[in-house]
């Protein structure tokens, strides 16, 4: 897998889909750390047009091109919609070094909330669909200030009514800046 690119496991693209835009905040939360991240794919059209054929009876809508077509694009973001967001740590502990391999799970049992609304994320992806059982990992690069992100998460088509988180998704980001700790509380 390439960095800088969303992969949505078992769609029309194995490729993937380049990341457009991406950030990472970091926020005071009471006396701890709260991570946003939010991220954008270019049109999944964008790289290679897939001519959908009529004929064929895609097992799914996941797996039908023209239905992809119809959203454009993705965006997974724990700020855009919503206040979400993760706890990562206390403030006197946050620093790079703290960060470096850390990985955090985040809404690892999505079906077990009430609420959708109180995931830590959201997505547009084909609707407003659901997301959950995230796996973040931070990597620091050398004693810079950067960090390679590998983000893995599934997916329930909730806009047509499936509820199942089965879709997989793996998000790579080669080099995103150590954020700095805004000054107000959320």
């Amino acid at each position: 897998m390439e960095p800088d690119r969303i992969y949505f496991k078992d769609n029309p693209w194995p490729e993937g889909h380049p990341i457009k835009a991406f950030s990472w905040l970091a926020k005071v939360v009471g006396e701890d750390v709260w991570f946003d991240l939010h991220l954008e794919s270019v049109d999944y059209y964008a790289e290679r047009d897939i001519e959908d054929d009529e004929d064929v009876d895609y097992p799914s809508d996941w797996a039908a091109p023209i239905v992809w077509g119809n959203y454009h694009s993705c965006t997974l973001s724990s700020n855009y919609w919503h206040n979400g967001g993760f706890r990562v740590c206390a403030v006197a502990e946050y620093t790079p070094e703290l960060l470096d391999g850390l990985e955090v799970v985040v809404d690892p049992n999505p079906e077990a909330l009430k609420d959708w609304d109180d995931l830590a994320f959201h997505i547009y992806l084909l609707g407003h669909d659901a997301v959950g059982k995230h796996r973040i990992r931070f990597e620091r690069i050398g004693n810079s200030m950067q960090f390679k992100i590998t983000w893995l998460g599934a997916i329930a088509q909730a806009y047509v009514g499936d509820y199942e988180f089965k879709h997989e998704f793996t998000a790579l980001v080669d080099a995103a800046e150590f954020p700095e700790l805004s000054s107000r509380n959320a």
